[in-house]
């Protein structure tokens, strides 16, 4: 977490008189100052606009309410110092009860790495990002006096006093699953104002509006006082629901949007078989796996394989988006009379926490037995038919005599 000097992350709670009962322990309505260390980002021009310059701010949050059990000890309101050592945002926020504000609250306490960003957007317009674990915030805040140098704000250490206009949340923000999962993507708007909120995909460098025709995709909407749950349902994931997805909030002529990714991880198959025609392989079967890369090493009876270098197929894209590879090994059989030699095929992808491992054993040579089954049948045959012989050459012999 950013070290602030004198400012650090901190709260200061303002108790209110409603009391919410409805639970074992009884619930208070309060409000809460929030401050958070931030960084002032502004567009470098010396970079031709693609990089930002940034300077150490702080955003206060101020009257922000939350329902919980009643603190410990309630601290003063937030008064800002007259001489800031840095830059002070102050912002006001006349908004519904937000889920996450307790989690802000303590957020020091946990020791969570918590990010915060400002930006100056035109006049008196300002947006914050505020980024934790699984969460992430987008602030829309118009400053209440006049700001002629946006530009130098961070360098003048004053305060600037401003209203939220609304605040836009998801958690989480980016999210794994696999083929056939369902998954639901958040956005929660809180608003002073009315607002409209509408889903887009982008991917692959281009960007659409949602077709919510598709049966598989289902958007909820729910307004409230001064709140909107908007949430996107996908069921049976395909490969190409991957992307980034965009909750784009307006209100009025104003519009923040709010980014949320998803991440197609598929496990591959593997199978692994010998085959002795015409020399003996064997065959690693890597099969529907996303996204691309899949690495696949040998072991050989436990220990990595050296003196044999692997033939690897390319790798080929499936009718549902997946990738499928193979790897073949050309081995020796092992002599009569030996153990069995174990190959094991070891495959890593980003979808596993460990690789996925295969063996099968190559069995020695057999003894010829092919001459043994052949005198085995024969030896009686030929006594027989000597005996035969025998036996007619006496009987020839005492006819003779006789």
């Amino acid at each position: 977490m950013k070290t602030m000097g004198l400012l650090h992350l901190g709260f200061i709670l303002t108790l209110h008189s409603a009391v919410l009962w409805g639970a074992a322990v009884p619930l208070l309505q309060y409000a809460v100052d929030i401050l958070l260390p931030c960084d002032y980002a502004l567009l470098d021009s010396s970079m031709g606009g693609m990089g930002f310059t940034r300077q150490s701010v702080t955003l206060v949050l101020q009257n922000v309410t939350v329902i919980g059990e009643e603190p410990a000890d309630a601290l003063p309101n937030y008064h800002p110092p007259e001489n800031p050592e840095m830059t002070v945002f102050l912002a006001t926020a006349d908004l519904a009860p937000l889920s996450f504000a307790e989690r802000l609250l303590h957020v020091e306490c946990e020791g969570e790495e918590v990010e915060c960003e400002i930006s100056p957007i035109y006049s008196q317009l300002f947006t914050a990002h505020i980024r934790l674990p699984e969460l992430s915030i987008a602030v829309m805040a118009r400053a209440t006096v006049p700001i002629d140098r946006p530009d130098e704000l961070a360098n003048d250490k004053t305060v600037v006093p401003m209203t939220v206009d609304f605040l836009v949340s998801s958690s989480p923000p980016s999210q794994k699953r696999s083929l056939t999962d369902e998954v639901t993507l958040n956005c929660d708007v809180w608003s002073g104002t009315e607002v409209s909120v509408d889903w887009h995909l982008q991917k692959d460098g281009t960007g659409h509006r949602l077709n919510f025709e598709d049966s598989r995709i289902t958007l909820q909407q729910e307004t409230q006082e001064k709140k909107v749950a908007s949430s996107l349902t996908i069921r049976q994931l395909h490969v190409h629901d991957e992307g980034t997805y965009i909750c784009a909030v307006t209100s009025g002529q104003h519009k923040i949007q709010q980014i949320l990714q998803l991440q197609i991880r598929e496990p591959p198959h593997v199978t692994v078989s010998v085959s002795a025609d015409p020399k003996t392989t064997v065959t690693c079967r890597t099969d529907r796996y996303y996204p691309l890369d899949v690495e696949v090493t040998w072991l050989l009876n436990g220990s990595p394989l050296t003196g044999i270098s692997p033939i690897t197929s390319s790798h080929r894209k499936n009718n549902d988006g997946t990738y499928s590879l193979s790897n073949f090994l050309q081995v020796p059989v092992p002599q009569t009379g030996a153990s069995p030699d174990t190959y094991t095929c070891a495959v890593s992808h980003v979808s596993l926490t460990d690789p996925i491992m295969v063996e099968v054993n190559v069995l020695p040579e057999q003894a010829d037995v092919s001459h043994t089954i052949i005198l085995t049948i024969m030896f009686p045959v030929i006594l027989i038919l000597t005996s035969l012989f025998l036996w007619k050459k006496i009987q020839r012999e005492e006819k003779k005599k006789a």
